[in-house]
């Protein structure tokens, strides 16, 4: 979102919280079948669930920039799918336009809901290989594979997850982040067959 800053030069601010919801769809595995690139692009966040109830994807279209102006844009795909009460991630980075993204750290983190700040039940960094003009998308661990959380998640309360990173654009110093984007809550981990999904998306 571009507005007018103090000294009325534009600056850009990535918003994170316009979710929109859109369609369930068929599980998609692979670039050339899945439409991260076409999916929610016009919307800032939107998020989904695949096949049923296991499964929910978040994408986040972010604009990125400084006091002359917008440098940027990229895209940050999160799929949750669940093990039984074992939640995994895989992770999508999407350049769209501007100079190379050289990515920092970024983190999948399982939450406990809680009064009050919520609690961790596994944080699981992981880097992207950088994307730009030339080499436009980066999954991690891969297009198929997943991230394991490292410890279970138990008990019958609420959950959801935290993701997020931090990037350099080349040719500039400053650090720019990609805010926390969520692929929605889940709960009845006692239940068999494990944890599910009961609000995708939510703010």
């Amino acid at each position: 979102m571009t507005t007018a800053g103090a000294n009325g030069k534009p600056t850009t601010t990535i918003v994170a919280d316009d979710f929109q919801q859109t369609a369930s769809v068929a599980d998609r595995v692979g670039i050339a079948a899945d439409d991260y690139d076409s999916w929610c692009e016009s919307g800032s966040v939107c998020g989904r669930t695949v096949g049923g109830n296991y499964i929910a994807e978040v994408k986040g279209n972010a604009a990125y920039g400084n006091a002359a102006g917008v440098i940027g844009a990229f895209d940050f795909i999160v799929r949750q799918a669940f093990e039984g009460t074992r939640p995994r991630w895989r992770n999508t980075l999407i350049w769209d336009y501007g100079p190379q993204m050289q990515p920092q750290e970024f983190t999948n983190n399982c939450r406990t809901n809680v009064t009050g700040p919520d609690g961790y039940c596994g944080q699981n960094p992981f880097y992207f290989a950088y994307v730009s003009s030339g080499s436009w998308r980066s999954d991690k661990p891969s297009t198929t594979g997943y991230y394991y959380n490292s410890q279970l998640t138990a008990g019958s309360g609420k959950y959801h997850d935290d993701n997020y990173g931090s990037f350099f654009a080349s040719g500039y110093s400053q650090l720019f982040y990609a805010p926390t984007i969520h692929t929605g809550r889940w709960n009845q981990c006692t239940v068999s067959p494990g944890c599910r999904y009961y609000q995708v998306p939510w703010a």
